[in-house]
């Protein structure tokens, strides 16, 4: 008996697989500029640098400026009542600061004198003004029956605005009151004293006369004299 063994055909081989791309050291910047990226985006925006603190480089501050004692705090609550009496004090103490510079810079001064005439008519408030800013308040019931100094400092030379603001009442009856403004430019020189002499005169007849035959007067004037002579005669 005789057997056959018949050869099978031999199978072609398959392909090999094709293996992954190597990366390459091109790609890894770009995979780690991707990386910083998601981390800076998940981080949020970056903080600004820090502001240097200003110094003052040497150069000595005004003594026009005010001290940090002196500085209103920013942190007081809005419900918090404002201390009037400290705040006045402290505008009292920068205009005597002011008032110390302007001696130290200039030989020109200007003086302010009143004086009051009236029988009946009484001051209940009076204020002098140099420039809109009040220099001189007067206290209650005040009068002056001769030129009386009521402000004395050194100015810078030139042109100047002095204003008296002046309410004031009858000591008969008080309900009846008259109230004036009066504003005067005055010329300062230079190296001189420039006194400014206000009188004021009141002859109102309203709180004795109009009670009793409906008829009377307001006569209130200020008069104002302005006298220059130089300094240190």
């Amino acid at each position: 008996m005789v057997t056959l063994a018949l050869a099978q055909p031999r199978k072609p081989a398959g392909k090999p697989a094709a293996k992954p791309p190597a990366k390459t050291d091109a790609q890894a910047p770009d995979e780690s500029r991707d990386t910083a990226g998601a981390a800076d985006a998940a981080a949020g925006p970056a903080e600004p640098p820090p502001v240097p603190e200003a110094n003052d480089g040497g150069v000595k501050s005004s003594p026009l400026n005010p001290t940090p004692q002196e500085m209103p705090n920013n942190a007081v609550d809005a419900g918090t009542p404002l201390d009037y009496d400290r705040l006045l004090a402290d505008i009292a103490a920068l205009r005597a600061r002011v008032a110390a510079v302007s001696d130290n810079l200039y030989q020109s001064r200007v003086a302010v004198a009143l004086q009051t005439d009236g029988d009946h008519g009484k001051i209940a408030r009076l204020t002098v003004s140099l420039d809109d800013g009040v220099v001189y308040t007067a206290p209650a019931s005040f009068a002056a029956s001769d030129m009386t100094i009521v402000y004395d400092h050194a100015v810078a030379p030139g042109r100047h605005a002095v204003t008296v603001d002046i309410d004031r009442k009858d000591d008969r009856e008080e309900s009846f009151r008259t109230s004036q403004k009066n504003r005067f430019t005055v010329d300062i020189p230079r190296d001189h004293r420039v006194e400014v002499q206000v009188k004021v005169i009141d002859d109102s007849s309203m709180g004795k006369d109009f009670p009793a035959d409906k008829s009377g007067k307001y006569d209130l004037r200020v008069r104002v004299k302005a006298v220059a002579k130089p300094v240190g005669k």
